[in-house]
């Protein structure tokens, strides 16, 4: 419609001998008052492409549709800004990243809150927790003696396998089937005591720090219950 000529308008409402009525007046003028603005009326846009390069143009291009962008009339002055709605790979990276640091620090935030609510349910003064501390050591130390016997039986037997391999090899008998899987197993006895021994004792010291910490962190509540009264 704008691109038709206003002589072209003119002619249509002002045919010759054809007077004009008050609505025809009417259009005409506001007609004429559109195509006399018209210039002065359009828009220059101004965006940043996903480089970060600023950009000037008539039209937005359709791949810049949701990233953001400034309308400014003929003086360059910015009539109206459209937000950014959406998000560029690298800012929806650092987005999800923040996401999982505020969750993260949330869980720590409930999982203390947790513990400090067992301590102070479970236990009355430190004392409580040094005994229950000796409680589960103990249990631990019953268990590594029990597995020190384990030990102790296998090295009997896998000396005494050896021992009779030895005289056999003097002999320069066969080795007997039976013998050999008695070393055999008592060597992989051995190995699997050993194991579950250090594992005993890792336990063990996980326990210490564990007590210990929470043995601190009763002290805390108890100061800042104190402070509260």
């Amino acid at each position: 419609m704008l691109k038709i000529k206003k002589s072209t308008l003119a002619r249509c409402l002002l045919e010759e001998g054809e007077p004009l009525s008050v609505s025809s007046m009417r259009l005409l003028i506001v007609t004429l008052l559109i195509f006399a603005t018209s210039p002065a009326l359009a828009t220059t846009y101004r965006w940043v492409d996903t480089q970060g390069k600023v950009h000037y143009g008539d039209v937005m291009p359709p791949q810049q549709s949701g990233l953001g962008h400034q309308e400014l009339d003929k003086q360059g002055r910015v009539v109206r800004e459209m937000p950014r709605t959406l998000l560029t790979p690298e800012e929806r990276r650092r987005r999800a990243e923040e996401t999982s640091a505020r969750e993260e620090h949330v869980r720590r935030v409930e999982e203390q809150q947790r513990r400090d609510r067992a301590l102070l349910s479970t236990y009355t003064d430190e004392s409580e927790i040094d005994l229950a501390r000796d409680r589960a050591l103990e249990l631990e130390k019953l268990a590594m003696s029990g597995l020190q016997a384990r030990m102790d039986n296998s090295a009997s037997k896998l000396s005494f396998a050896n021992g009779q391999l030895a005289r056999y090899r003097a002999a320069r008998v066969a080795e007997p089937a039976n013998i050999l899987q008695m070393r055999d197993e008592a060597q992989a006895e051995l190995a699997q005591a050993g194991e579950a021994m250090r594992q005993r004792e890792k336990t063990m010291n996980d326990l210490k720090q564990r007590f210990d910490a929470d043995k601190t962190r009763f002290q805390e509540l108890m100061e800042l219950r104190a402070m509260a009264r």
